[in-house]
């Protein structure tokens, strides 16, 4: 029988160091975590630690032979303008799998946060079961999805420049504050939830969900609105109500992730297969409705991107591999509401989710121009027009990879150590809320 410590208003379980930090699940996290930790010291040590990057090494050869200068100078442009290591460090070619992996965790888990409020909001029968531990689940998706833009291209710089230069009109200014009310928001929602202080909880859940909702649409509409303002981005500026994209296929990320986490750790619990049900109903609806916003894309977007994007390019087999492992194969599989059917549905889901982000991410960087203004397609200098013709892509590096997975890691620790101390899955085992 476990044992608890009460503490403003939480029944925390008392664990030892080490079955909090060296379960089952911690393993498995510190492994991803070990592989994330070799990228991520490669991709910093050619940010900020390689030798034509290091002011001493260039000031004391700039008192060398002409050689020297001449190296120092080939050395300084190719890790301003083509760097070949990373890609995300080759300025002439903008996003990659850093940022595929932050639209991918980061929108699965915030819609995950939202289909669970709104769950709360109509009184599903199986919210009060499953929310604490589905919105724990999705925030620690989002603090995975946070850590791999936070390794993206001199991010931290970024944001230095963002706070003594603030633009409020810039979708990527508003990311910054809008995280800041977010996180702790969702957190203050996962509170109410574990709390033994159930009537103030009651009280104040119709207040929290309907805030909640709000919150997690306002950050969709920023996500948009970012990905908006990249006008040499083609794709991006063409999609209609490009924030409800977003919000659509994160949620079908997030309820795929549901299924899968349901599989791991409430199977034994007597609510799991209408957990299954649920989630596979849920499902059904959100690949019909990717499904509506393909055909809407189809028709919308330039014609010359979705040739590319169908056949004749890096980017193919990936959008074909979102159609038909993201919406078909799930669709069919989740309309059998069986559970071993559901759960191959749900693992099919987050692949083909996984490879639509890879798509919609270097998709819009295969023809890095738009003409929305009608005054011609823009372009930045980075772009040479003739070496996008037919198509620009370079394939993630290894040590991108590396880092993607450790973001993975990252969450799972996140997540287990919320679980481990405040019992996450089990907390509302026997209430009614």
């Amino acid at each position: 029988m476990a044992e608890y410590t009460q503490c403003c208003g939480l029944n925390i379980k008392k664990v030892s160091l080490g079955e909090l930090l060296f379960n089952k699940t911690m393993l498995v996290a510190y492994i991803l975590l070990a592989i994330g930790l070799v990228g991520w010291y490669e991709v910093f040590y050619l940010r900020w630690a390689h030798h034509f990057v290091n002011n001493a090494d260039v000031i004391a050869a700039a008192g060398g032979s002409s050689e020297h200068l001449k190296a120092i100078a080939e050395a300084l442009k190719e890790q301003i303008f083509n760097l070949r290591e990373v890609e995300e460090v080759n300025k002439s070619n903008p996003w990659g799998v850093f940022v595929t992996q932050y639209v991918y965790l980061l929108y699965g888990g915030s819609a995950l946060i939202f289909l669970t409020a709104l769950a709360e909001l109509f009184h599903a029968k199986i919210a009060p079961k499953v929310a604490a531990a589905l919105m724990t689940f999705g925030i620690a998706m989002v603090f995975g999805g946070l850590t791999s833009i936070f390794t993206d291209l001199a991010n931290q710089l970024n944001i230095y420049w963002m706070m003594i230069n603030p633009q409020p009109q810039s979708g990527m200014w508003l990311m910054l504050p809008l995280y800041g009310v977010y996180i702790p928001f969702t957190f203050i929602e996962i509170y109410f939830l574990i709390t033994n202080k159930r009537d103030l909880a009651r009280k104040l859940a119709g207040i929290l969900v309907i805030l909640g909702i709000i919150i997690d649409l306002i950050e969709f509409y920023i996500q948009g609105l970012l990905f908006n303002l990249n006008t040499p981005r083609h794709l991006w500026t063409d999609i209609p109500l490009l924030w409800l994209y977003f919000l659509v296929t994160g949620a079908l990320t997030g309820i795929a992730g549901a299924i899968v986490f349901a599989f791991l750790g409430l199977k034994n619990k007597p609510y799991f297969e209408d957990m299954i049900k649920t989630a596979a109903t849920a499902g059904v609806v959100l690949t019909a409705l990717a499904a509506l916003y393909e055909v809407i894309n189809f028709m919308t977007v330039d014609p010359k991107w979705m040739k590319l994007i169908m056949s004749g390019s890096p980017i193919s087999w990936m959008y074909w591999g979102w159609i038909i492992l993201g919406i078909a194969i799930p669709f069919v599989l989740f309309l059998t509401r069986k559970p071993g059917a559901v759960l191959l549905g749900g693992i099919s889901a987050l692949i083909g989710t996984f490879l639509m982000r890879q798509a919609f991410i270097y998709g819009g960087n295969i023809v890095p121009m738009t003409d929305r203004f009608g005054m011609g397609p823009e372009a930045t200098g980075i772009y040479d027009l003739d070496a996008v013709t037919p198509w620009a892509y370079i394939a993630p590096h290894t040590m991108e990879w590396m880092v993607i997975i450790g973001c993975l890691g990252l969450g799972i620790a996140i997540y287990s150590i919320l679980d481990s101390l405040f019992d996450v899955r089990n907390v509302n085992d026997n209430v009614e809320h």
